[in-house]
């Protein structure tokens, strides 16, 4: 019985580590319920889209692969559903405005802006996307929102076609509201991080 999404995933990683493909070794992407069947997208590593998915059947543990038919919300709709329902609200709580890609926080001394930016190469399965953080002020700043939140470094979040976007939408709001409303109300950012 494969009960849990890590199962699922250990058994995915498992299967896959038995493929013997001469351009390398796949990975687990991600994984999401599907009823009677756990629901996984698989691709290289280094890589931030799936290659191609997996089921792995819930009571028996058999992997099997599988394609992602072109047929009801693309990664892009569920990106678009996720901005719309959860971050843009979200957002709006916090006291941004703006819309579209672009949102912006007045404080009492400065200007805030954060830019949300799609990968060049999102495909229908999957859509990767990151946000740029800035402080118009003298001593202005930009930065990736993953340099100045819990990720540390440059993090791109991805949705996958017909899987939940909840986490993803929750880690991102977490990066925004814990990390990127502080560092632009107090205009605080390690300078070594600046860009141009």
């Amino acid at each position: 019985m494969i009960d849990t999404e890590e199962a699922a995933s250990a058994a995915v990683q498992s299967w896959l580590e038995t493929l013997s493909e001469a351009d390398g070794r796949f990975l687990v992407k991600a994984v999401a319920d599907g009823g009677p069947v756990w629901r996984a997208v698989a691709g290289k590593p280094g890589t931030h889209l799936g290659e191609f998915c997996v089921r792995v059947d819930k009571a028996t543990g058999v992997v099997q692969a599988g394609v992602v038919p072109q047929i009801g919300p693309s990664a892009r709709d569920g990106y678009l559903r996720m901005m719309r329902t959860t971050v843009v609200p979200e957002l709006r709580r916090l006291g941004f405005t703006g819309s579209g890609r672009r949102f912006v926080l007045q404080t009492p001394r400065h200007q805030g802006t954060i830019v949300f930016q799609q990968s060049q190469g999102n495909t229908w399965m999957g859509v990767k996307f990151t946000a740029d953080v800035s402080v118009a002020s003298p001593s202005g700043w930009t930065a990736r929102l993953g340099s100045i939140s819990h990720h540390g470094g440059d993090h791109w979040w991805s949705v996958w076609a017909g899987f939940p976007t909840d986490d993803v939408a929750a880690d991102l709001m977490t990066a925004i509201r814990d990390h990127a409303v502080p560092a632009i109300e107090g205009e605080r950012h390690r300078r070594s991080r600046n860009r141009p």
